[in-house]
């Protein structure tokens, strides 16, 4: 601009030289430019002024946030283009509101805003960020207690929580019982007085001084408790209205401190009280609540314990009862789908699978069996001993219903096979049958299922020594893994420590453990009909007994089942006593997952036993729990022992 200005004053110069030339107006008009270009400085250096201004005030803060600073006030400054804003341990600050960030290209504060409870301001910034600070208010000095006026009992000691505000570092707390017969202290948080016994009225002074000329009193005084309340009757199973009545010498409110989520209050305060409650419905065990009648300053005067009856109805209703026609104890295994209930013969010669009709017991048909040579006919054998449930994903197998799988029982001694048999198309069809060369381990008595039809393995428990347990794969319905021969071998085993060999063991894995990347689970139970043990896994396949031994809870409990009913999970399993002559259903809440499997059985949470049909005394003492669940929910849970019969039970 001043180059412009002289490249004019030339100019100018050069026509004033010109002869008779009239630059009157030439001067004038050169006044008006110089006049104008001072005036441009000066508007550039305010602005210029205004901008450092806005800079500093970013600087300043920034800083304040970044030291959790405190805003004292903020002023409209005198020129009303912006505010002067005072920090509580920083200078002063000029924020200038009035520039266009746009003109300018700097970003800049374009607010500053005091809430409306005067505790924040707000620094809004021209590109959208804020920032802000809390606004700093001195506190009077003051000494407040919880409460003033109390209802005790005599003898009883009772806290009283205090603070000070506007405390100082030199400030303190003390106490003076202006009746003797009453004991104070002072604490850092509250003040503590024992009642007499017997009761007398008193006094107690509370105070605070901050050793620069000021304090704050406070008294409290005490009443005798004085309360009488009728006795409340239990509430039926079924809900409805609970009524505390009776007399105080204060006004008094009702709360619930135990029991909330069935029992809600409807308030009310008045020395003659009468507060009234609505019970919900109960469906589970009888339970209690606890109502603490108060004062209106929170003071409790005495808890009242609300009773309500067990609302269960039995959790499971009997659907039917079934002999199986088989003799001598031959009935070990047993599995269910969504319309039989399959039963094994465990005997020797040709073997045989019953279909129990859930619709109706008295419609029985037989299983398909095709006996595999040599097993079943030599060295007293079993040609079907254990029968089970494979699920199925696939709707082209077996019209996407599961898919029963039986195995036979070798001896051990070397001379047979473990064969398996899967009924890929349906119970009328003749089953697919696979060989696994067991060598000299008697596997068969029993075995469990892990996964699918599509992707599983078959663990079977080898009788003849006691730790072992078998896994065959089972992919797309091939059971066993690496043909050799026409044979199938084993995928792995597990080694669980259990002194001797125990009649006819069963492997139980929770079906949300995890697995180590060789198919390890990191812990499993084995039961058997003379001992039990919970194993964890210590390296590999080798595992050690954590708990029980032979822990009567679990010797003889077979058939675990886990399921989800009503969004909870569930355990059903069946015990057969110690005499053999009888068995239950069992059925708790799977209250740990695999966290905890062990806690769980232990803890037995929500217990539901059934008997099941019949009486007997087999020689093994064996049983077995099969559940399935339909598309809508429907849930039956089927339960045998040996030489006793077969129950079939429907959750309510």
């Amino acid at each position: 601009m001043k180059k412009l200005f002289f490249a004019l004053m030339l100019g100018l110069a050069a026509l004033a030289c010109t002869p008779e030339y009239d630059d009157t107006a030439i001067k004038d008009r050169m006044d008006q430019i110089e006049q104008d270009a001072d005036e441009i400085n000066a508007a550039l250096a305010a602005l210029m002024e205004r901008i450092a201004a806005a800079e500093k005030a970013i600087e300043a803060v920034n800083a304040a946030a970044a030291a959790e600073d405190y805003v004292v006030s903020v002023l409209p400054s005198e020129d009303g283009k912006g505010v002067i804003v005072t920090f509580r341990s920083a200078d002063p600050v000029f924020i200038p509101l009035d520039l266009d960030a746009e003109e300018i290209d700097e970003v800049v504060i374009a607010s500053v805003e005091v809430a409306e409870n005067k505790e924040t301001a707000t620094f809004t910034y021209t590109d959208g960020t804020t920032v802000v600070l809390p606004l700093y208010q001195e506190k009077e000095f003051a000494l407040v207690l919880d409460a003033t006026h109390l209802i005790v009992n005599a003898g009883e000691t009772v806290k009283v929580a205090y603070t000070v505000t506007g405390a100082n570092e030199t400030t303190t707390v003390d106490v003076l019982a202006t009746t003797s017969s009453y004991v104070a202290k002072v604490t850092e948080t509250h003040v503590e007085i024992t009642i007499p016994d017997p009761f007398v009225a008193g006094e107690v002074l509370v105070w605070a001084d901050n050793a620069a000329g000021k304090a704050s009193i406070k008294k409290l005084s005490f009443e005798e408790n004085a309360i009488q309340i009728e006795a409340v009757a239990e509430v039926p199973a079924e809900g409805g209205e609970v009524v505390i009545a009776g007399v105080s010498n204060v006004d008094v409110t009702a709360e619930v401190v135990e029991g909330a989520e069935w029992l809600k209050a409807v308030p009310a305060a008045k020395a003659e009280f009468s507060f009234k409650f609505t019970a919900d419905a109960n469906e589970g065990e009888a339970r209690t609540a606890k109502v603490a009648v108060k004062t209106v300053a929170g003071v409790v005067l005495q808890e009242v314990s609300v009773a309500q009856a067990s609302g269960i109805i039995p959790f499971a209703g009997l659907v039917w009862n079934a002999a199986v026609p088989f003799g001598g104890g031959q009935d070990r295994n047993m599995t269910m789908d969504g319309e039989y209930v399959y039963v094994a013969q465990a005997a020797g010669g040709n073997g045989a699978i019953k279909a129990f009709s859930i619709a109706d017991p008295a419609q029985v048909k037989d299983v398909k069996v095709t006996t595999h040579a040599p097993a079943g006919l030599d060295n007293g054998t079993h040609a079907v001993t254990c029968v089970r449930m494979l699920p199925n994903t696939d709707a082209a197998v077996n019209d996407g219903k599961p898919v029963l799988v039986a195995s036979n029982l070798t001896t051990g001694d070397g001379t047979e096979r473990l064969i398996v048999y899967v009924w890929t198309n349906g119970i009328d069809a003749d089953p697919t049958y696979f060989e696994i060369d067991s060598g000299t381990r008697r596997l068969g008595d029993k075995f469990t299922v892990k996964g699918t039809y599509q992707s599983g393995e078959l663990h079977f428990f080898d009788f003849n020594d006691g730790n072992i347990v078998i896994r065959v794969k089972v992919e797309n319905g091939v059971v066993g893994s690496w043909p050799k021969n026409g044979l199938y071998y084993a995928a792995g085993r597990y080694n669980m420590p259990i002194a001797g060999a125990y009649n006819i063991g069963e492997c139980t894995i929770h079906p949300d453990a995890t697995f180590d990347a060789d198919g390890n689970p990191s812990s499993a139970l084995l039961t058997t009909n003379a001992g039990s043990g919970y194993f964890n896994q210590k390296e590999g396949n080798t595992y050690e007994l954590s708990a029980w031994g032979t822990d009567l809870k679990l010797t003889q409990t077979f058939g675990y089942n886990f399921f989800t009913y009503k969004e909870k999970n569930y355990i059903a399993y069946v015990k057969v006593e110690g005499d053999r002559s009888s068995a239950t259903l069992n059925i708790i809440e799977d209250i740990n997952g695999a966290a905890d499997f062990k806690g769980t059985l232990e803890a037995q949470t929500g217990l539901f036993t059934a008997p099941v049909n019949g009486t007997g005394n087999a020689g093994h003492g064996l049983g077995d729990c099969a559940v399935h669940q339909a598309a809508d929910g429907t849930t039956y849970v089927a339960v045998m022992a040996q030489n006793i019969g077969v129950s079939l039970y429907k959750l309510n």
